[in-house]
C-alpha cells in the first residue's frame, strides 16, 4: 500500500468526482473523500455512481446526535457506520472510494 497522501481542495462541485476517479484509476489505491456535510457526501456518491458505476463506493456517515446527548444515535446511522467499518476489514477490493464528512 502506498503511503503517499494527496490533498485537493477548492475543486468545483461536480468536477471533484472526476478528480477522485482520476486518482483512483492512476494509483489503484483506496481514495478517501471528506465532504463538508451529508448532502454533499450524497451528491458525490451520485456523481461517482454516474461516472463510474463499477467503482465500489462506501459511505461513513456522521452521527446524528452530539456526544453526551440525552438521545441515542439513530439505529440506521449506527448500522451504516458499523457496516462500513466491517467492509473496510473484510473483502474490500484494492481500489475503492470511501466517502465521509467532516463531522464523522
Amino acid at each position: 500500500m502506498s503511503t503517499q497522501h494527496i490533498k485537493m481542495g477548492g475543486a468545483p462541485e461536480g468536477y471533484d468526482a472526476q478528480l477522485v476517479l482520476r486518482e483512483l484509476h492512476s494509483h489503484g489505491e483506496p481514495v478517501v473523500h471528506i465532504a463538508r456535510d451529508d448532502k454533499r457526501m450524497s451528491a458525490m456518491a451520485e456523481a461517482l455512481a454516474f461516472f463510474a458505476p463499477d467503482v465500489p463506493v462506501i459511505k461513513f456517515p456522521a452521527w446524528d446526535c452530539l456526544p453526551y446527548d440525552r438521545v441515542s444515535p439513530n439505529a440506521d446511522v449506527a448500522a451504516a457506520r458499523m457496516a462500513t467499518l466491517a467492509a473496510l476489514v473484510h473483502d474490500m477490493p484494492k481500489g475503492f472510494v470511501l466517502l465521509t464528512t467532516m463531522n464523522a
